[in-house]
C-alpha cells in the first residue's frame, strides 16, 4: 500500500462531494466540467514531472475508462472543446463524431448514453451524470491499482506529487469592520472553505 493512497482517496472526496452537489442542484454543465478534468489530474499525478499533456490524458482514459464507444482521443477532444471553448463540436472531419450532445436523463436509466443520434450518426449523445459516474469509478480503480502496486513508477510518482494537490479545509476567519460598525466595536466572524496546497 502506498503512503499516499488514503490521502488520494481523501483528496478526491472533495470532487465527489462537489459532483453530488452539482447533481442535486441540476447543475449538469458544471458537473461536466468537473468530470472531464479528472483524467488530467490523475495523469499528472502518475507522471514523472507531475504535469499532464494530451497524450497522457488519452493514455489514462484508454487504460481506466475503457469503452469502445468513446476512445481516449475523443474524450480529449471533448475536454478541450468544453473547457476552453464552451463548445460541443470536435472540428475533426475524419473522426467518428463531429459533435457531442450533452444531456441528462430526467427519470429511469440513461438509455441514450453514448448512443449515436438517429438523425446523424456522427453526433454522440452523452448522459452527463452517467459520464461522471463512470469517470469516478475509473479514478477509484486507478487508486486501487496504485495501492496494489506501490513499487511501480506510477505509484511512486503519485505518492510524490499528491502532497501538492489542493485541499479544502474549513477555517474560521475574523473580519474586523471599518467605519461606523468599527466605532461600535462590532466584529464579524465567518466560516469559509479555504483552498490550500502544501507545496507550490
Amino acid at each position: 500500500m502506498i503512503d499516499g493512497a488514503m490521502s488520494l482517496l481523501t483528496t478526491f472526496q472533495i470532487y465527489w462531494e462537489d459532483m453530488d452537489r452539482c447533481r442535486k442542484s441540476a447543475a449538469f454543465w458544471s458537473l461536466l466540467h468537473v468530470t472531464i478534468c479528472l483524467p488530467d489530474i490523475c495523469a499528472a499525478l502518475e507522471s514523472t514531472d507531475g504535469g499532464t499533456t494530451g497524450k497522457k490524458y488519452r493514455v489514462w482514459c484508454n487504460r481506466w475508462l475503457k469503452d469502445r464507444r468513446l476512445w481516449g482521443v475523443e474524450r480529449w477532444r471533448m475536454r478541450c472543446k468544453v473547457l476552453h471553448q464552451g463548445r460541443s463540436s470536435t472540428d475533426k472531419r475524419h473522426s467518428r463524431y463531429k459533435s457531442f450532445i450533452f444531456g441528462q436523463t430526467v427519470s429511469g436509466p440513461p438509455v441514450a448514453h453514448l448512443k449515436r443520434d438517429p438523425d446523424d450518426a456522427r453526433r454522440l449523445h452523452v448522459d452527463v451524470s452517467e459520464l461522471a459516474t463512470e469517470t469516478k469509478k475509473g479514478v477509484e480503480s486507478w487508486i486501487a491499482w496504485l495501492n496494489a502496486n506501490p513499487r511501480s513508477t506510477r505509484a511512486r510518482n503519485a505518492q510524490r506529487h499528491s502532497a501538492s494537490l489542493v485541499q479544502v479545509r474549513r477555517m474560521d476567519v475574523t473580519i474586523r469592520l471599518t467605519g461606523p460598525a468599527a466605532a461600535q466595536g462590532q466584529v464579524g466572524s465567518v466560516a469559509v472553505s479555504h483552498l490550500t496546497t502544501t507545496t507550490s
